[in-house]
């Protein structure tokens, strides 16, 4: 018996650490689901999809803010995660004046399309990954594209496996950008550090994903409404990365000098948990947690509706009741480690007493 045991104990011993480290990986979502239903959304409704963009295409204005702080070259960027390409759109297309706008508003998005048009010159080679073929080329043809001077290159790519040729040379990025894509990843770590190993060394990652408090009216009204008309609940909203633990992972990856902060932004006028949720959909962000439950009965969804007007309505002067959705991002900044980047004096170098200052 001792002897037909030894190959099966040699073969498992033979096998390579990825695999063993993805036997042991924990799945959350499921990301075929998650594929299909990113993929469906633009065949089914084109200028629907389109018009749903309205919160990529927010958070990409506010990561070019950021990027406008930055003063040094991109000749090589990685989009990763790029859906239909929201921050080369906004990074090529004017921001107009909001309506009813005062001076101030003016001065601020005319700095903005400055902005953006400096930081288009330092990009020479844009590469675009998404790991859905229909979102990643619904707006390929778009004039949009024709204003960026430098190269565009679409890759259909897993953004969790890091399989891709485009992917597997390390040290090849001055930059890695990532919009709204990383809360579906089940090995969030892994694929950080994957990220930190595609950057030149002193290589920027700027990168948003969904906190933990996104949401919170929908997930609050949904549970109530489920433990009221059947005793007990399903995960209906996605487990989301809080704050707190962002500065670790990235940490862990490798990356130093962060910069990690969140900001709560509010979509209101929906009338009812019935739009709210289409537009979840036709963004691609339903529900894809792998012990999810495929069917929401009609009589929670009516109690959901009326609980969440209850809790989180907001009524207008003429006593209209509207549905805001709070959606709670997490921006981050992390550079990859450099023997040219600032470092600490050592321990015992200071040459004043701090006595004498006080």
């Amino acid at each position: 018996m001792m002897i037909k045991r030894v190959p099966v104990i040699r073969r498992w011993f033979a096998t390579s650490a990825a695999d063993v480290a993805k036997q042991q990986q924990f799945n959350v979502f499921d990301r075929s689901a998650k594929l299909k239903q990113r993929s469906k959304s633009p065949k089914l409704d084109l200028e629907k999809s389109r018009k749903v963009e309205y919160l990529r295409d927010e958070v990409a204005i506010r990561t070019i803010e950021r990027l406008a702080f930055i003063t040094r070259d991109f000749n090589k960027v990685l989009d990763f995660g790029a859906h239909l390409g929201n921050l080369l759109k906004n990074l090529c297309e004017d921001s107009p004046v909001p309506p009813g706008g005062d001076e101030a508003d003016v001065k601020i998005t005319e700095q903005l399309n400055k902005d953006k048009k400096t930081i288009r010159s330092k990009i020479k080679e844009y590469i675009m990954v998404d790991s859905s073929k229909e979102m990643l080329e619904r707006d390929s043809n778009e004039t949009f594209n024709e204003v960026f001077e430098g190269k565009i290159i679409r890759n259909v790519a897993d953004e969790e496996t890091f399989d891709h040729e485009c992917l597997k040379e390390s040290d090849q990025f001055d930059a890695v950008i990532s919009n709204l894509s990383m809360h579906w990843i089940n090995d969030l770590p892994n694929a950080l550090a994957n990220i930190n190993r595609v950057l030149k060394p002193d290589g920027l990652f700027m990168g948003t994903l969904f906190g933990g408090d996104t949401l919170y009216e929908l997930r609050t009204s949904l549970q109530l409404a489920e433990l009221e008309r059947k005793g007990g609940m399903s995960p209906r909203v996605s487990p989301l990365v809080h704050l707190n633990d962002v500065g670790s992972l990235l940490n862990r990856a490798g990356f130093s000098m962060l910069t990690i902060d969140a900001e709560d932004i509010v979509v209101g006028g929906f009338p009812d948990v019935v739009s709210v949720c289409e537009d979840l959909q036709m963004m691609g962000e339903q529900n894809a947690v792998l012990s999810r439950s495929n069917f929401l009965p009609r009589d929670v969804l009516l109690a959901a509706n009326e609980i969440y007007k209850t809790l989180h309505g907001e009524t207008d002067e003429n006593g209209v009741i509207s549905l805001p959705a709070t959606f709670n991002v997490i921006f981050m900044i992390g550079w990859k480690k450099s023997d040219t980047q600032p470092q600490p004096l050592e321990r015992g170098s200071a040459q004043v007493n701090l006595k004498d200052i006080l």
